[in-house]
């Protein structure tokens, strides 16, 4: 049921991709409180930005079965269980996320270009400024 609904949804709602958006410099973007939070849960070592190892930890965390994916309906219970918000705004994200539309994130191949699309300065490291800015303009 819900692959059905996010195979539908993805089709019909979500024609954004990760390359189509800018990186927001000289625009100023609403604070989101979530995103803040979600930053600080990743940043293990509490250094105050986000390693490539510490952000692709957030994606392993959510690859239930440890393949080396995450499916959409993997990334919607997550997504669920930590209420990030509806079900709709779940899959919205994983469809901008999701760089090549086959409603799977694959670790290796996916995750370096959603890294480098938030490290928009691409010093290797994502600061909570960035990680904001960036969140905001996929998750509204």
């Amino acid at each position: 049921m819900i692959l059905v609904t996010v195979m539908i949804a993805g089709f019909v709602c979500c024609a954004c991709t990760l390359n189509q958006r800018s990186s927001g410099s000289g625009h100023v973007f609403d604070d989101s409180p979530q995103a803040r939070a979600m930053f600080w849960k990743a940043d293990r070592d509490q250094n105050e930005y986000l390693t490539y190892g510490e952000f692709q930890n957030v994606f392993r965390s959510y690859d239930n079965n440890t393949d080396g994916l995450v499916t959409s309906a993997e990334f919607l219970e997550h997504w669920q269980d930590e209420m990030n918000g509806t079900v709709t705004q779940g899959l919205h994200v994983f469809m901008i996320l999701d760089v090549d539309k086959d409603f799977i994130l694959e670790i290796t191949a996916e995750i370096p270009h959603i890294y480098h699309w938030f490290d928009f300065n691409s010093d290797w490291k994502v600061t909570e400024g960035e990680f904001v800015v960036q969140w905001v303009k996929i998750s509204t």
